[in-house]
């Protein structure tokens, strides 16, 4: 159990000797009453096996962040993704802070997230909550904190002016003109709706079903030499897509093996020499401003459900971990089913007026 014994710190005269982790430590306070609200808490909490030493929650935030980055299990994209939005807000906006601070500071966190971010869609808004609440849930795993107050933090959605300026959708002459220059790739992502990693790790073999299926096994590592676990997919796990019939042609008479091959010892081809690519071209094709490669992505999806086919079959195709995903992303795209309702309660009730 822990002692109050007096200290040599005049400003803070009152100290608190107790064990934790097989070690002796001290914290001193100004008064008395500071001292003895100590001492119970950690009295009880080392009884209840539960106590936390908070001088462990002084690490820096900013190096914090880097850490949890790092262990956290996504994939090359998504990790980049998670630095690029750290390097460019999270990290500035608590420089010189220590995760104890972070955690108990609410109004910060939300003000960065909510005003400071507003004018960004709410995915980047979405990925800094991440990156913050889970860096500082990993300290209270770790026993570097008790608790933080950071949950449930809301964000707000800006809607289609911010959230989907990504949403543009090229002519099939403007495709063709990127297919041309880049390969195959631009055809995967257009017609199967793959991410630019995942379209440039296919191999020839993982079409199946007589060119109907695409099993993708994994995706292209960004430097282009390995290949890796799908997003939101352990190491063996898969999934299949529908081939369109026209895609399919132009994939069969391909040699075997890594249909984007790389070169100078690579695998497959780079991501960031074919996303830049795709930039500059898609200038010179004149496709509006706004468009990036997962535009491609977005016109598969689009298709698909401006076709009626359901957003559960096209969020299994897209690989979302979550149906909400898609809702959140495509859900403005879903056809008014209004006008299907009426017609099938109208249907129902002309039945039962044949049948009267």
């Amino acid at each position: 159990m822990s002692v109050i014994i007096k200290g040599k710190n005049p400003r803070k005269p009152h100290t608190v000797r107790y064990w934790h982790e097989g070690r002796q430590r001290e914290r001193s306070f100004a008064t008395a009453k500071e001292a003895k609200d100590f001492k119970i808490k950690a009295d009880h909490d080392t009884r209840a096996q539960i106590f936390v030493d908070d001088r462990l929650g002084r690490e820096d935030f900013g190096t914090a962040v880097d850490t949890w980055i790092d262990r956290h299990a996504v994939v090359d994209s998504t990790r980049g993704g998670y630095r690029a939005t750290a390097r460019r807000w999270v990290k500035p906006a608590f420089s010189g802070r220590t995760v104890a601070q972070v955690a108990n500071d609410r109004d910060r966190v939300t003000d960065l997230l909510v005003r400071d971010m507003g004018h960004l869609s709410v995915t980047r808004c979405r990925q800094a909550r991440t990156i913050i609440t889970g860096t500082i849930e990993e300290a209270v795993k770790a026993g570097k904190l008790a608790k933080h107050n950071l949950h449930d933090i809301e964000l707000q959605d800006n809607g289609p002016k911010n959230g989907r300026e990504d949403f543009v959708f090229p002519s099939h002459g403007q495709v063709a003109y990127l297919a041309d220059h880049i390969g195959i790739a631009i055809w995967l992502m257009r017609g199967c709706g793959l991410r630019i990693c995942e379209a440039l790790g296919v191999h020839k073999e993982d079409f199946c079903d007589g060119g109907k299926t695409l099993r993708l096994t994994g995706q292209a590592s960004r430097d282009g030499r390995r290949k890796m676990p799908l997003k939101h997919r352990k190491a063996g796990e898969y999934r299949d897509v529908p081939v369109p019939t026209w895609l399919w042609e132009k994939v069969k008479d391909l040699p075997g093996g890594p249909l984007c091959p790389g070169n100078g010892g690579r695998l497959y081809q780079q991501y960031s020499t074919v996303d830049h690519q795709v930039i500059n071209l898609a200038r010179q094709a004149a496709i509006p401003a706004g468009f990036r490669p997962h535009s491609l992505r977005h016109a598969f999806a689009s298709v698909m459900l401006a076709r009626g086919i359901p957003i559960s079959d096209v969020a299994q195709w897209l690989g979302h971990r979550d149906i909400n995903e898609t809702y959140r992303t495509y859900g403005h795209l879903v056809p008014n089913a209004v006008g299907r309702a009426v017609a099938a309660l109208d249907a129902e009730y002309a039945e039962w007026s044949a049948a009267a």
